[in-house]
């Protein structure tokens, strides 16, 4: 099982969640976790643990070089 994960959302993104809310917009509430959602969690699901010499690594990085 997984542990909980924690987003973060900026001040725009708390005002539209209350818009979406209080508007009932259901399209926008899919486009919402289309843009944004999906996002954070792919971010915050992704390799977290890299070396202090490699602090720009990014996740799939390698992928570059290792495709055959």
């Amino acid at each position: 099982m997984q542990s909980m994960t924690i987003l973060e959302f900026s001040p725009e993104e708390i005002q539209r969640i209350m818009r979406i809310v209080l508007d009932e917009d259901k399209e926008e509430a899919l486009n919402f976790v289309k843009e944004c959602l999906e996002k954070k969690i792919k971010q915050k699901s992704g390799p977290h643990c890299v070396p202090v010499f490699e602090a720009s690594y990014k996740p799939g990085q390698k992928d570059q070089f290792t495709k055959k």
